[in-house]
């Protein structure tokens, strides 16, 4: 059996919790009891999502993981769809959701390497 390399293990550890999370959001979303949007709204689109995509890329971009680049683009696709699914409508803040604090951690992760690496130097 071929091994998997440290930067795909990351890559698919990040992905795949990422993933996990967004899909309990949206399986959750979808079984709201009436009078609990304002919360679920709250704590998922404004806490866990944001928080688990900069985290997650953040990591991804320190580690220089496999497809790093493809993550806030992988997340911002979810981060559209959940609130679609469970709202039935479409707003450009979605954006703002999962891409824009993946972008930001994936940037931040990126700087800190290069840093690492000229101080290695």
């Amino acid at each position: 059996m071929k091994n998997i390399n440290s930067s795909k293990k990351i890559s698919l550890l990040c992905y795949g919790v990422s993933a996990l999370f967004f899909f309990t959001i949206g399986l959750w979303g979808v079984f709201l009891s009436a009078g609990d949007e304002m919360g679920y709204c709250l704590l998922n689109f404004y806490i866990v999502m944001p928080l688990t995509t900069l985290i997650a890329s953040l990591i991804i971009s320190l580690k220089k993981g496999y497809l790093f680049w493809f993550y806030p683009v992988f997340v911002g696709l979810l981060g559209i769809i959940i609130p679609f699914v469970v709202f039935s409508t479409f707003d450009g803040i979605d954006l703002f959701f999962a891409f824009f604090p993946a972008l930001i951690g994936l940037i931040i992760g990126l700087i800190i390497r290069v840093k690492i690496k000229k101080n290695l130097k």
